[in-house]
């Protein structure tokens, strides 16, 4: 590993670290701020609503991510004019398909009903809210990939995780200031928009020659790109079934208090995978830049280095979360959310897994390697689900917790797999 790669990967992990924290801090900050507005089913509701439209981050179809790959992998090469044709490829995509995904969310929210359960006041423009944000959240995608792809992941990394703090506050301010749902979805979208505005201005600065704009664009390059953007089209897909799929299963079958719950101690194991994916996500530029100079020759060193590293972050975290949960909950919460040591433990057992098996995942991603893998996290699931339509009838939040475990588990297992068989691919 080159004094180089030593800098920059610190610099990643840096920047992954502040990501991460600043997303516990806004998880840990987030449920007594919002229940010190809104009583528990409220809170509820909005969580729920939140998760509608995760659905809508499958509209990219994956291209934003698949470009990033193939740029930093061009850059790697030397090839900055090929790094430049998809990049304005990627853009001429982005902008026909937030123009279309608009169109669509503004007519589905007109004529399609919300259902019962999630029908106050203001829910379906704050929906609609949510939903627009995720579409400036692609623009937003695009200057980090141009960042990353020109070896500045750690300034991409910043820029990403400010905007989404700006996000947040902007949530905070319409919460407080109205405390409509409609009001608090705006305020997001708002600092959501101008977060983005300045992220992309400030992407263009060191690209180099690879700059906004659509002259470069070539329909030949989108359609070589279809085959790894359909796979990262899915990721959303797998995340939405895995984890806001079973928010919303866990509010049918409980209700909206139990979906708080059910999100608390979540929120809580997954500090362990946020742990590890500060560490594990900075390998992603240094991966695709490895493997496209050299191939699997170069990118094993680094992975098998990363992987051991991994699980000891993994253990670390797992330890830290397990022992200190219960007196972390009951200050989180004020009381309002007692601890339970089996559905915690069962959510630990999930957060083990996903954390233990990130290095290799990662590393399928960074590669356009993740067909496999997706289509795993996808069956894993659905399965999940399955198993906790049944198990949380019968044990609550506990069958949930399991369900969670027993998917993840699977995907990790595919991880592995797949890792080893790009390990042994031959030279080229």
């Amino acid at each position: 590993m080159t004094t180089a790669v030593r800098a920059r990967l610190a610099r990643g992990i840096g920047a992954n670290a502040f990501g991460q924290a600043l997303s516990i801090a806004i998880q840990l900050a987030s449920l007594p701020l919002f229940l010190g507005r809104w009583d528990l089913p409220t809170y509820g509701i909005w969580l729920m609503l939140s998760a509608l439209p995760g659905y809508l981050s499958m509209a990219d179809a994956g291209m934003v991510t698949a470009a990033g790959n193939r740029m930093t992998m061009a850059v790697g090469r030397g090839d900055v004019a090929q790094a430049r044709t998809v990049f304005h490829s990627a853009t001429v995509f982005v902008t026909g398909v937030c123009v279309a995904a608009g169109a669509l969310l503004a007519a589905g929210l007109a004529w399609l009903p919300l259902p019962g359960l999630l029908q106050p006041p203001g829910a379906a423009l704050a929906v609609g809210c949510l939903g627009a944000g995720v579409l400036v959240a692609f623009w937003g995608g695009l200057a980090h990939q141009l960042v990353r792809a020109t070896g500045r992941n750690a300034q991409g990394e910043m820029a990403t995780h400010l905007v989404r703090l700006a996000e947040w506050l902007g949530q905070l301010g319409g919460l407080f200031t109205f405390g409509s749902l409609l009001s608090t979805a705006l305020g997001g979208l708002l600092m959501r928009v101008v977060g983005t505005a300045i992220a992309a201005r400030l992407a263009r600065r060191g690209s180099g020659s690879i700059d906004w704009g659509f002259a470069r664009a070539d329909a030949a390059v989108l359609r070589g790109l279809w085959r790894p953007a359909a796979g990262f089209m899915l990721i959303p897909a797998a995340n939405a079934l895995s984890l806001q799929g079973m928010t919303l299963l866990v509010g049918h079958l409980l209700g909206p208090a139990a979906v708080a719950v059910f999100n608390t101690y979540r929120t809580l194991a997954r500090v362990v995978v946020q742990a590890t994916s500060a560490f594990s996500f900075a390998l992603w530029p240094e991966f695709a830049r490895a493997y496209g100079a050299e191939g699997a020759r170069g990118v094993a060193p680094l992975y098998h280095r990363a992987r051991r590293t991994g699980l000891w972050i993994a253990a670390v975290a797992v330890a830290a979360v397990g022992l200190g949960s219960p007196w972390l909950l009951a200050l989180w919460t004020h009381g309002k959310i007692e601890f339970l040591l089996a559905p915690m433990g069962a959510m630990l057992a999930y957060a083990t897994v996903a954390s233990a098996t990130h290095v290799p995942r990662v590393l399928l991603l960074s590669t356009s390697r993740h067909e496999g893998l997706v289509w795993a996290g996808i069956a894993s699931a659905v399965a999940g689900l399955l198993v906790a339509s049944q198990l949380t009838s019968w044990s609550g939040l506990l069958g949930a917790a399991l369900a969670m475990a027993l998917a993840d588990a699977l995907t990790g297992a595919a991880a592995l797999r797949g890792a080893d068989r790009l390990l042994r691919e031959p030279a080229a």
